[in-house]
């Protein structure tokens, strides 16, 4: 009998407990609900003529997943991730009347086969989108306050895990800027400094982008354009040395310059690196860097939008290294 009232009243009390938890999960779950980060279209007004609109892709590469993920068929995957993916991106660029078609070239851009890792990618990408979010709008305002833009265009996109050898070597982040537009890609990972820099760095490149005489035709032109965006964001973003910021000697230094204008050295050589022709990697954010320093050590006096706009071969018209580049002027 007292076995018996033992039993009846544990499963009184278990039956208390079970609607207890029920309650307490129904109250977790409503919480969770209204703590899920926003990861929709947000346009983010910085002052009364300017703003920023962030477009964040996780919801379309999650579509893109749940039509993918059962077929192995690599032209339904290009399909899938062209309808739900590159089309939203048009889509989005014809509403805030900004030109996405090259965006959309972006060879990280692409489908990939690596669907359970990319949705793994995504999940955690999502949770962290509120600091994302706060990261990329903070930078830009700081940019923004000191080289004024009306408007500008952030999609932020994970990292193809097809590539997941160099986002390491990247710090989990990677960026190209078109006009009005820049894109973001981060692995879970990514380092908070990296991303700050990263924006800062791609925010230049808008500014110059909008110049009627802007021109990228050349490795020079290359060069003295990334120079001006690290240097730019060394400014806005303190204390952080992003990988490309390798130490290099004198000699080598010397020789990245010397291979500007020899017409057997590629842009790609100086972007990928070459180590047949002792090119290492990043060798236009190398030379450009060293440029700048060497131009503003000269000229300490100037603001940042007086070096912004000068022309390549002003600032270039002191540099050390400048007799071995082979200049036509």
């Amino acid at each position: 009998m007292i076995i018996e009232m033992e039993v009846i009243q544990l499963k009184k009390l278990f039956g208390i407990l079970c609607c207890s938890s029920v309650l307490l999960l129904a109250a977790c779950s409503d919480d969770e609900k209204t703590s899920e980060p926003d990861v929709s279209i947000e346009t983010i007004k910085i002052n009364e003529e300017n703003e920023l609109t962030i477009v964040p892709l996780y919801t379309q590469y999650q579509q893109y997943l749940n039509a993918s993920l059962e077929t192995t068929d690599a032209e339904e995957n290009k399909q899938n991730f062209k309808k739900y993916v590159l089309d939203y991106i048009g889509e989005v660029g014809q509403e805030e009347k900004i030109d996405t078609s090259l965006i959309k070239t972006n060879f990280l851009l692409n489908p990939t086969p690596h669907k359970q890792q990319l949705l793994k990618q995504l999940d955690t990408l999502i949770n962290q989108h509120d600091e994302i979010k706060e990261i990329i709008a903070s930078t830009y305002e700081d940019s923004n306050q000191i080289l004024p833009k009306k408007k500008g265009m952030v999609f932020v996109a994970p990292y193809n895990p097809e590539f997941f050898y160099d986002s390491e070597a990247l710090e989990g982040v990677a960026g190209q800027a078109y006009n009005d537009t820049f894109i973001l890609f981060l692995d879970t990972d990514f380092d908070k400094g990296v991303l700050a820099h990263s924006t800062a760095h791609e925010y230049h490149h808008l500014i110059l982008y909008d110049q009627p005489e802007f021109r990228l035709n050349t490795i020079l032109d290359s060069v003295i354009i990334e120079g001006k965006a690290d240097t730019f964001a060394d400014r806005i973003v303190k204390g952080v040395i992003p990988p490309w910021y390798a130490p290099i000697d004198d000699a080598t230094m010397e020789h990245i310059a010397s291979r500007v204008n020899d017409y057997e050295t590629s842009h790609t050589d100086f972007v990928v690196g070459n180590y047949q022709k002792d090119m290492p990697r990043w060798s236009n954010y190398i030379l450009g860097r060293d440029v700048l320093h060497d131009y503003l050590t000269a000229h300490p006096e100037l603001s940042i939008p007086e070096w912004t706009f000068k022309e390549g071969h002003e600032i270039l018209e002191g540099y050390k290294y400048r007799d071995v580049m082979e200049l036509e002027n």
